[in-house]
């Protein structure tokens, strides 16, 4: 049976959000979603409960970048904003239209992982100990760092991410936000964002090797 990826999220805080900034959370998570779900084939979302959400993936090597994007996405609408996010790995039993009513170990990994966050935003749970053993640690220091970004920081990585010519992207972002290449250099520096890069790559190494 093939193995996809499940993402469970939920806005942080959001209870608490005023009711002009709780439409402009909602528009950001529907449109990034709009996003990923056209850049990356036939991935599949619901939004439910006005603040939470899943995402299905059967290309399991888009997952982590989907994830960082989103994170990405709602801090850089404004710095109060972020979501928890449970990456589940695993088979499933069946994909429904509706996202939240298919079932399989997939759904169950990623529903445990968001009942268990408690010191962190981002977790991966999979169906291999070995995988999951090498990656807790990483993501880990990853989490930390998406949670420390600032609304800036924020805006200009999901630029860099979602950018066609990462070889240009510098110079595209530069000219889209009215600055200069060398101040959109210092912002992804100080940001980390070859880190998140590596983290993408040693996960999908690591994806590669063990499924």
């Amino acid at each position: 049976m093939e193995n996809i990826v499940v993402i469970t999220g939920d806005i942080i805080g959001s209870r608490k959000v005023e009711n002009e900034s709780y439409d402009n959370l909602l528009y950001t998570l529907e449109t990034t979603l709009q996003l990923v779900a056209s850049k990356f084939g036939k991935v599949k979302y619901d939004i439910y409960r006005g603040d939470s959400f899943q995402v299905i993936i059967p290309e399991i090597q888009s997952a982590i970048k989907i994830a960082l994007l989103i994170r990405l996405a709602l801090k850089s609408e404004d710095k109060s904003f972020d979501a928890r996010l449970s990456i589940g790995i695993g088979e499933y039993d069946l994909n429904r239209s509706y996202v939240k009513r298919s079932t399989g170990e997939a759904y169950i990994l990623s529903g445990t992982g968001i009942d268990k966050l408690k010191n962190q935003n981002f977790v991966i749970y999979t169906n291999n100990p070995k995988f999951q053993a090498r990656i807790s640690l990483l993501t880990k220091f990853v989490d930390s760092t998406l949670t420390e970004l600032t609304q800036k920081q924020s805006e200009v990585m999901y630029k860099y991410f979602t950018s066609a010519s990462t070889e240009k992207a510098h110079d595209l972002i530069a000219e889209s936000m009215g600055t200069t290449r060398e101040n959109i250099t210092q912002i992804l520096n100080k940001g980390k964002y070859r880190l998140l890069e590596e983290y993408i790559d040693t996960i999908n190494n690591s994806l590669k090797e063990f499924y």
